[in-house]
């Protein structure tokens, strides 16, 4: 087999950026898919939560979802990290969810959970294992396990069913990466909430396909400096809305911009 090897600067350049078009696409076939049954019901289903992160929830930093800090971004206390059956591969990082306790199932849970089955709702952030017995699962933060059941409780069974998010203000994004390669991180999400799909494009240029890099940042092998920039936004819901010019042609790596409305 004869392999030809470009010396040109401006040929491999062009080698590069083909590669990353053709991955994008590609990937950004993949990650259109409907979202599954199970994490899309709207009437409650069975799972199991426990609580992990302290007292103050300071210990559910990080995680799957690339949210690194959920009290800088907004989510607070109210989070949770989902058994992968429910996350799929954090594709359905920022769907929201309402839990109650399932306080009628025993004498354990009438004994650890209170009565009446008060609700929560929680923002998918991060990954758990799944349940003992391998059911879906919630690893919800100390704080918000507590507005549902006694922490001695420890490991409750629960009903979950999905619902809208409403986030103050304008979807988010954070940019990051070089000129050749950009990394968004997208959240503070309304409507559905789980991001599923985006485009990216430049005051110059047409849309471009972009590609999960993991969680929810998304990336685009092009060179965008110096326009302003507009995203294609589509949820697991499959409803799309463009953002248009939200970042101004002056942007810089690091910097993150809001739109002025959401999805709702």
């Amino acid at each position: 087999m004869m392999r030809r090897v470009f010396r040109s600067g401006n040929l491999e350049l062009l080698v590069v950026c083909v590669t990353g078009i053709i991955l994008q696409l590609h990937n950004a076939e993949a990650y259109l898919s409907t979202e599954s049954s199970v994490v899309s019901r709207t009437t409650f289903g069975d799972a199991t939560a426990t609580f992990y992160g302290g007292s103050d929830a300071s210990g559910t930093q990080g995680g799957s979802c690339g949210y690194q800090n959920p009290f800088a971004l907004g989510y607070g206390i109210k989070t949770a990290a989902l058994s992968n059956s429910l996350l799929a591969n954090n594709m359905n990082c920022g769907a929201c969810f309402e839990v109650k306790c399932k306080y009628d199932a025993s004498a354990y849970t009438k004994k650890w959970c209170y009565p009446n089955s008060p609700t929560i709702i929680v923002t998918a952030t991060n990954q758990s294992p799944p349940g003992l017995n391998g059911e879906h699962h919630f690893d919800l933060t100390e704080p918000m396990f507590m507005k549902i059941a006694n922490r001695i409780g420890g490991r409750i069974p629960i009903q979950y069913r999905r619902v809208r998010c409403y986030k103050p203000g304008g979807i988010k994004f954070t940019l990051t990466g070089n000129p050749f390669f950009n990394l968004v991180l997208v959240y503070n999400v309304g409507g559905a909430g789980n991001v599923y799909g985006m485009a990216i494009k430049g005051s110059r240029t047409d849309f471009y396909p972009m590609s999960r890099n993991w969680g929810q940042y998304w990336q685009a092998f092009v060179k965008l400096t110096g326009q302003s920039l507009t995203f294609r936004v589509t949820l697991g819901n499959g409803k799309s809305t463009t953002f248009w010019n939200v970042a101004p042609a002056n942007w810089q790596f690091g910097q993150t911009v809001a739109a002025t409305y959401n999805f709702y």
